[in-house]
C-alpha cells in the first residue's frame, strides 16, 4: 500500500484522513490543529512537523486546505523539498482552475503528477463515504489515485485534464451557495407573511422547490437555529470569489452568484463568518424583524 501524506485536518480533512487510516493506509499527517493530529496519531498515523518534512517520505501527498494560496504553498513547496520525482499530489481543496493548472505545471517540471480532486457532500458525506470526488488530471494519475480516493470516502468522477475537477466543483458550489441565500430569503418572506416556518418547509419539500439543499439547510439549520459549521460561511465567500475569478478569466457573465456573495460578506461583517454558511439568514431575519425557528 502507498504511504500517504495528509495536510489539513479541518472539517473535511479530518474525516477523510480517518477513512484512509481505517482502510489500512500508512498515513503521515500535518496540521495546525493539535487535537486532530493527536486523534489520528492515537489511531496509528505518524505526525510530521511540516509539509517539507513529509514530502520526501510519502508516495502520495494529499492536501485539504482552504485557499488557492495554501494549495500553491503545499504542493509547490513539496516540489522544491521532496528531492525526488514520482510523487503524486492530490488537492482535495476547492480552488480555481487557473491555480490548479499552474500547480500541475510546476509539479510536472519536478517529475511529479498532480490531481485537483475537490469533494462534495460535507463532513456527513465523508463519514458515510458518500462523497462525490471530481477529479482533473492525467488518466494514469487518476487510476493511481482511484483506490485512495475511494477509500477516502466517495465516488470518483474523472472530469478531464488539470483544472477540470475544480471547475466542476465551482459549478456545484455556485448553485449551492446561491440556493442557500434564496432559501433564506424565502423562509424570511414566508415568516413575515405570517406563515409558520415549519409548515412552510413542509409545503416546500412537497412542491417544486424540493431539493438536497432545502433538505439540508431548513431542518438542519434554520428551524433548530443550529449554525455550528459544516462548511464555514467564510469558505463560501472564498468559493464564490474563485467562481467570479474563473468567470472573468473565461468571459462569462454571472449575476446571481455575485448577489449571493454580497449577502455572505454582509453576514461575515456582522460577525457570522465562522458559523455555517446557512447563517447568511441572520442579517435577513434582523432586517425583517422575524425569527425562523425557536429563539
Amino acid at each position: 500500500m502507498a504511504r500517504i501524506g495528509f495536510v489539513g485536518l479541518g472539517h473535511m480533512g479530518l474525516p477523510l484522513a480517518r477513512n484512509l487510516l481505517a482502510a489500512g493506509y500508512d498515513l503521515v499527517v500535518h496540521s495546525s490543529l493539535a487535537d486532530a493530529v493527536a486523534e489520528l496519531a492515537a489511531k496509528g498515523a505518524t505526525p510530521a512537523p511540516s509539509v517539507s518534512a513529509m514530502a520526501g517520505e510519502v508516495d502520495i501527498l494529499c492536501s485539504c486546505r482552504v485557499t488557492p494560496e495554501q494549495s500553491r504553498a503545499v504542493f509547490l513547496g513539496a516540489a522544491r523539498t521532496a528531492g525526488r520525482s514520482g510523487l503524486l499530489g492530490i488537492d482535495l481543496s476547492t480552488i480555481d482552475p487557473m491555480t490548479s493548472r499552474a500547480i500541475a505545471a510546476g509539479l510536472a517540471e519536478a517529475g511529479m503528477a498532480y490531481l485537483d480532486a475537490p469533494v462534495s457532500g460535507g463532513p456527513e458525506g465523508a463519514a458515510a463515504r458518500t462523497l462525490s470526488i471530481m477529479v482533473g488530471g492525467e488518466p494514469a494519475a487518476v487510476e493511481q489515485a482511484r483506490p485512495v480516493l475511494e477509500a477516502a470516502g466517495g465516488t470518483v468522477f474523472h472530469m478531464g485534464p488539470a483544472g477540470a475537477g475544480v471547475s466542476a466543483k465551482l459549478c456545484n458550489n455556485m448553485i449551492t451557495g446561491t440556493l442557500h441565500v434564496l432559501l433564506a430569503e424565502a423562509m424570511v418572506l414566508g415568516a413575515k407573511s405570517g406563515i409558520e416556518p415549519r409548515r412552510l418547509y413542509e409545503v416546500l419539500r412537497s412542491s417544486s422547490a424540493r431539493g438536497n439543499t432545502l433538505e439540508r439547510v431548513v431542518p438542519g439549520h434554520f428551524l433548530p437555529r443550529d449554525y455550528e459549521p459544516g462548511s464555514k460561511l467564510t469558505t463560501m465567500i472564498k468559493d464564490l470569489q474563485c467562481i467570479a475569478d474563473t468567470a472573468k478569466a473565461l468571459g462569462v457573465r454571472l449575476l446571481l452568484p455575485t448577489v449571493a456573495q454580497h449577502c455572505y460578506v454582509e453576514a461575515a461583517i456582522l460577525g457570522h463568518g465562522a458559523k455555517d454558511l446557512s447563517a447568511v439568514i441572520l442579517p435577513m431575519e434582523e432586517i425583517a424583524g422575524v425569527t425562523i425557528g425557536p429563539a
